[in-house]
C-alpha cells in the first residue's frame, strides 16, 4: 500500500494548487511520515526503541492510514504556512531588537566578517604566488642582455605585460592550481557575502540575500528592495515565471529546513530513553542542514533571475510608470534618483511624465 501514498498526495495537491502542494504539502508530508515512523519505533515518549515496530510502521499502509497521514500533512501545511515568512526572516538573521538577540547576531556577523577577511587575504596571497611563479618562468627564458639596463620599475612593467601571455602557454600550467584556488575563493566572496562590512548578517542565507539586495539594480540607481514589486508586475512572462520558480525552490528548501529542525527536536525528546538510538535525531538535523544549503543555492539562482529581469525589463517598468527612456546609463542614474524619491513619497520629489505612444 506504500505505492498509494504518492498518488494520494498528488491527487490532493492538484486540488489545492500547484504552489501549495510543492511548497507546503510535501515538506509537511515528510514530517508526518517521520513522526509515524518514530511512533512505530518508540511506542511512547522515553520508551525503548523497537526495530520491528519501525519496519511495521513503514511497511503497513492501509487506505485509512494513508488518508490520515495525508490529511494530517495537509492540516499541518495550512497551519504552518503563515509562519514561513517569520521562519525565512529567522534563517536570514533578523532576530529582533532584544539585547541578547542583538549580541548573538553581532557575534555571528563578526565571525562571517572575519571569514570574509581571511578569504580576501588568501585570494590576494594566491594571486601574488601565481605572479611570482610566472615571473620566475619568464625570467628563466629572458636573455641576460634584455634585462641589462632595465630599472626595477621597468622590469616589473615588462613582467606584468608578459604574465597574461605566459598563463596561456604550456609552462603556465604550473600556476593553474593557484589560479583555480583563487577563483574558487573569489566566487564565494562574490556570491555569498555583501561587500560592505556593516551590511554583514549572522547567517549564510542572510548574507547571500543581502548581497543580492545590495548589488542588483545599483548600476541603474534602482534599489531592488524598493523596486522588486514593480519589476515583477511588468517582467516578461517567461522571466516572471522563472523568478517564481526559483523563489518556490527557495521556499521549499526553507520549509524542509524548518521541518527537519522540528523533527530533530521531536526525535531527541521522544527517544531520550532509547540509549544509543538517540543519535537517530542527527538524521533529521543533517537533513535540515542539507536543505539549508539548498536554500542558499536557490537564493543565488533567484538573485540571478531577478538581475536578468532588472537588466531586460526595466524599460517596461519605465513605460508602466510613464517616464521617458534615458539616453545613457549616466542619465538613467540621475533620473532614477528622482524616481525613487517619488516612489518613496518624498515631499517635493518630481519626475517628468511622458504620454504613452498610441499603437
Amino acid at each position: 500500500m506504500a505505492a498509494g501514498l504518492p498518488g494520494a498526495t498528488t491527487s490532493v495537491g492538484s486540488q489545492i494548487g500547484r504552489y501549495f502542494s510543492l511548497a507546503s504539502l510535501l515538506p509537511s508530508l515528510l514530517f508526518v511520515t517521520w513522526i509515524v515512523a518514530l511512533q512505530g519505533a518508540v511506542n511512547q515518549p522515553l520508551g525503548k526503541f523497537s526495530l520491528t515496530g519501525l519496519k511495521t510502521a513503514l511497511s503497513d499502509w492501509s487506505p485509512t492510514k494513508i488518508g490520515l497521514v495525508v490529511g494530517a500533512a495537509l492540516v499541518l501545511g495550512f497551519a504552518v504556512h503563515p509562519l514561513m515568512y517569520a521562519t525565512t526572516q529567522l534563517l536570514e538573521g533578523y532576530w529582533g531588537p532584544r539585547p541578547f538577540a542583538v549580541r548573538l547576531a553581532t557575534m555571528l556577523a563578526l565571525r562571517h566578517r572575519g571569514r570574509q577577511l581571511r578569504l580576501e587575504h588568501r585570494a590576494a596571497d594566491l594571486e601574488v604566488q601565481a605572479d611570482d611563479q610566472l615571473d620566475e618562468i619568464i625570467l628563466s627564458r629572458m636573455p641576460h642582455k634584455d634585462r641589462t639596463g632595465l630599472s626595477d620599475e621597468q622590469l616589473r612593467t615588462v613582467l606584468a605585460d608578459k604574465r597574461e601571455t605566459e598563463r596561456l602557454l604550456p609552462s603556465g600550467a604550473a600556476v593553474y592550481g593557484l589560479i583555480m584556488a583563487r577563483e574558487a575563493i573569489q566566487k564565494v566572496l562574490d556570491s555569498s557575502m555583501p561587500k560592505a562590512a556593516d551590511r554583514m548578517l549572522p547567517t549564510r542565507l542572510g548574507n547571500v540575500l543581502r548581497r543580492i539586495e545590495d548589488s542588483v539594480g545599483q548600476s541603474y540607481e534602482l534599489p531592488l528592495v524598493r523596486i522588486a514589486p514593480h519589476l515583477t508586475m511588468v517582467a516578461a512572462p517567461n522571466r516572471a515565471a522563472y523568478i517564481n520558480d526559483t523563489r518556490e525552490q527557495m521556499d521549499i528548501a526553507i520549509r524542509l529546513t524548518f521541518y527537519g529542525l522540528a523533527a530533530a527536536v521531536v526525535t531527541t525528546v521522544w527517544m531520550l530513553g532509547s540509549g544509543w538510538w538517540l543519535f537517530l535525531g542527527l538524521l533529521p538535523y543533517a537533513f535540515a542542514y542539507i536543505a539549508y544549503r539548498g536554500a542558499i543555492a536557490a537564493a543565488s539562482a533567484w538573485g540571478a533571475a531577478v538581475k536578468t529581469a532588472m537588466d531586460l525589463d526595466r524599460f517596461a517598468l519605465y513605460d508602466a510608470i510613464h517616464v521617458d527612456w534615458p539616453t545613457d546609463t549616466r542619465a538613467e542614474r540621475r533620473r532614477n534618483e528622482k524616481l525613487m524619491n517619488a516612489l518613496l513619497g518624498t515631499p517635493g520629489a518630481s519626475v517628468t511624465y511622458v504620454r504613452p505612444k498610441k499603437p
